[in-house]
């Protein structure tokens, strides 16, 4: 059975208003602080609430459509769906990509981490419901560590799960509560450069800071409105520079802090205009420090700078590409592509980014380099042959890593190194998206 305390919080802040309710704030700091301040919980049963709030969003999302925005990345592809089979989801919360171009979805409720290969084809998965190691109840949060581990917010546990990346258990730690180290509603989770793990708490209005063993370092946060305050924060990220990214989904705003907690600055307000939110809940540094922010109930994903000065936006209410119905997860891989996780109804996955290059592109590019003559007829030659399929079926992929290694033999010789090092880039983009497209 589900806890139903985890779905409830997943939903209390859509109200048409998109605003919580007023309660007394504690306050306001910008240094880290211990907790004091907690939500009261309403006597009402968890399981009513639930079924309340549900009819509530079904509603709100109907009424709430954003308007069209222009698109800061291509669509690119989808997966996914409704249901408990290989590849099907039951609300995803978040996801992360590894340097490898595999996907980790964080499979709520359905109890589950799924992983996908870089052609987004099913791979593997792990969980099921229950407390032991290893196993999940409605998993939100999950993130990469520089040590290659997944760790995992699961949520109806208290806890957070380590994994490795073929999903073997490798250590947990937390426990129900609002002390140090302790979790109330864990979400949102984010690891830095050095190992450090940090874990919004929605129920405790707080991030906790834990060293990659799971101890114990610091906590900043309290509820309210006021700078270093929280109104259940959903996601975090952590940028290039090691400054942490707070969404704080109640304020419909996000917090920057540095590594230990200290308020930087902040940005957002209610609304659906540029900049402004309605419910964001994930948020995902790339890896150029450009931040992307899912901003829920204006079904649409917002870009910023690392210092929060609105870039793009892109997204609308529907189930067509490039639009959204609940979009909770938003993650980015190292090579710049974002990917967002959608509640129900849609259950999926979306890719954007920019299209991979063609064998046209590529050989446009050698033309423009003004290459002695028999090195560039060398290296059309194999380009052309591949893009009018002169060799067998399947021969592509092959014909293009040729292509690359004459690449690489007349780097700095004939062919400029920097070219080279960017055609080669661009020649194994175009066979990955070959291959893909094969499997496919």
């Amino acid at each position: 059975m589900h806890d139903y305390r985890v779905l409830v919080a997943w939903i209390e802040t859509s109200g048409q208003s998109g605003r919580m309710p007023e309660r007394q704030a504690g306050v306001a700091t910008d240094h880290p602080t211990v907790m004091t301040d907690r939500r009261p919980s309403p006597r009402l049963s968890a399981r009513v609430r639930a079924t309340a709030i549900l009819i509530a969003v079904g509603i709100l999302l109907v009424l709430v459509i954003a308007a069209p925005a222009r698109a800061a990345f291509d669509f690119l592809t989808a997966w996914g769906g409704p249901g408990i089979g290989d590849g099907q989801f039951e609300s995803p919360a978040a996801l992360a990509a590894d340097a490898q171009g595999d996907v980790y979805v964080s499979d709520s409720f359905n109890n589950r981490i799924q992983v996908f290969d870089p052609c987004h084809d099913f791979a593997a998965s792990w969980g099921g419901l229950g407390s032991a190691p290893g196993q999940l109840n409605t998993p939100l949060g999950i993130a990469i560590g520089a040590d290659g581990n997944l760790y995992v917010a699961d949520a109806g546990n208290a806890r957070i799960e380590v994994f490795d990346p073929a999903g073997g258990f490798v250590r947990a730690w937390g426990t129900s509560g609002s002390g140090a180290g302790q979790f109330g509603l864990p979400f949102g989770v984010a690891v830095n450069a050095q190992g450090d793990v940090y874990v919004t708490d929605i129920d405790s209005h707080r991030v906790q800071k834990f060293d990659a063993a799971g101890n114990f370092i610091a906590q900043w946060g309290r509820f309210g409105s006021g700078n270093g305050q929280f109104n259940m924060p959903f996601g975090i990220a952590v940028g290039p520079s090691g400054d942490v990214y707070v969404a704080d989904t109640g304020n419909n705003r996000v917090q920057e802090f540095d590594s230990s907690g200290h308020f930087v600055r902040k940005w957002g307000s209610f609304g659906s205009i540029d900049g402004r939110f309605n419910s964001p809940r994930g948020i995902a540094a790339g890896p150029s420090g450009v931040l992307y922010v899912a901003d829920t109930n204006n079904s649409r994903i917002e870009e910023f700078s690392a210092t929060g000065g609105f870039l793009a936006k892109w997204g609308s209410l529907g189930s067509g590409d490039g639009q959204f119905h609940f979009a909770s997860g938003v993650g980015a891989d190292p090579s710049g592509n974002v990917y967002v996780a959608e509640s129900y109804p849609n259950d999926r996955i979306q890719m954007f980014g920019e299209p991979p290059p063609t064998i046209a592109d590529l050989l446009e590019a050698v033309e423009g380099l003004r290459l002695p003559h028999g090195v560039a007829n060398s290296l059309e030659a194999k380009l052309r042959n591949a893009d009018e399929g002169e060799d067998p079926a399947g021969s592509i992929a092959g014909r293009l890593t040729a292509f690359v290694a004459e690449l690489r033999a007349q780097s700095g010789k004939h062919v400029p190194a920097d070219a080279a090092e960017q055609l080669i880039a661009e020649a194994e983009r175009v066979a990955e998206s070959q291959r893909c497209g094969a499997s496919g």
